[in-house]
């Protein structure tokens, strides 16, 4: 009996262990990942830009031999060009906005008529449709324009700081970039005068009143449109025509607004400052870039060891090792 325990008690044990093994062999794993992907957003941190600072960051590194070329006379041309992108933006908005009154007069039964470049539009079948669906393809394009408009915009930025003094940046923005710097004008060549805190509150308050003002209205321009959707839809006055057509203007709707966020509105960018400083130093110091590497993966490369010699991953090729 005792000697049926004793060789019994081993393989017992070894099974215990074995089930405690797989039993913590998901949440080991798991845990390895989640340690792996902190490590990872340390050595690749994420940064928010705007689409203006990535333009301004980019144009910062142009080589030396071409630095000059980045001068007044560039700087006109992009100003030029923005402008006129902008005012043909705006006459696209003015045709824009009198068809979405139209559309506006329609789905509150009021019988408005409009006129656009002189053409006299009335309510009949058919044409809240096509109107709505004029409507998204020109919000559409309005979108891709000022996606030019944010990326000249950017280099326009970068040349104020480039072309004029440090102490004119502020006035030379409120002269050319006008949308974004709607503030109160910040003395930069007498920094002993500062805001008074009441001030300094005013304008933050200001900041996100505009803010919230410009989401309530997108809100109800996107509930008004979301609504005069749906009623087509159930109305349906030129029968499956007006099912496509609705669905045609949800598309261009959808990328309007997915387009504006991607050039408008700040973005993640990964930075990989790391693996750039590795390759250069590769190229000049073999044995510094081995030096940041090993310093960079040291933590990893530890960890994922002592999982080997427990089991939980397997043992990587004496290659990768090193």
């Amino acid at each position: 009996m005792n000697h049926w325990l004793r060789s019994t008690l081993p393989l017992l044990d070894n099974a215990t262990d074995r089930i405690k093994f797989w039993f913590a062999f998901p949440f080991v794993r798991a845990a390895f990942y989640l340690r792996e992907r902190k490590r990872n957003r340390l050595r690749y941190p994420r940064r928010w830009l705007s689409p203006q600072q990535i333009v301004s960051l980019d144009l910062g590194l142009i080589d030396d031999d071409d630095q000059p070329k980045m001068d007044r006379g560039l700087l006109d041309l992009l100003v030029a060009r923005r402008d006129q992108i902008k005012a043909n933006s705006s006459r696209v908005s003015v045709v824009n906005l009198s068809l979405s009154v139209f559309l506006l007069a329609t789905y509150f039964k009021v019988g408005a008529d409009v006129s656009v470049l002189g053409i006299s539009i009335k309510d009949s079948p058919g044409v809240p449709e096509f109107l709505l669906a004029t409507n998204a393809t020109m919000a559409l394009y309005i979108s891709s324009l000022q996606g030019n408009v944010s990326i000249l915009e950017g280099a326009i930025s970068h040349l104020i700081e480039k072309v004029f003094p440090v102490g004119m940046s502020n006035v030379m923005r409120a002269a050319l970039l006008t949308e974004a710097t709607i503030r109160k004008y910040f003395p930069l060549n007498m920094p002993h005068l500062l805001f008074t805190d009441f001030h300094r509150r005013l304008g933050n308050f200001l900041a996100y009143f505009m803010i919230v003002v410009a989401f309530g209205v997108a809100i109800i321009i996107i509930g008004f449109n979301a609504a005069l959707i749906f009623s087509i839809w159930q109305q349906s006055w030129i029968g499956v025509y007006s099912k496509l057509i609705v669905i045609y203007v949800a598309i261009c709707g959808i990328f309007s607004f997915l387009f504006m966020f991607l050039t408008r509105l700040p973005t993640t960018f990964t930075d990989y400052s790391l693996l750039h400083q590795m390759q250069i130093a590769e190229q000049l110091n073999p044995k510094h870039a081995v030096e940041i590497r090993r310093e960079a993966y040291r933590s990893s490369i530890e960890d994922q060891s002592d999982l080997e010699r427990r089991g939980f991953i397997k043992q990587r090729s004496p290659d990768l090792r090193k």
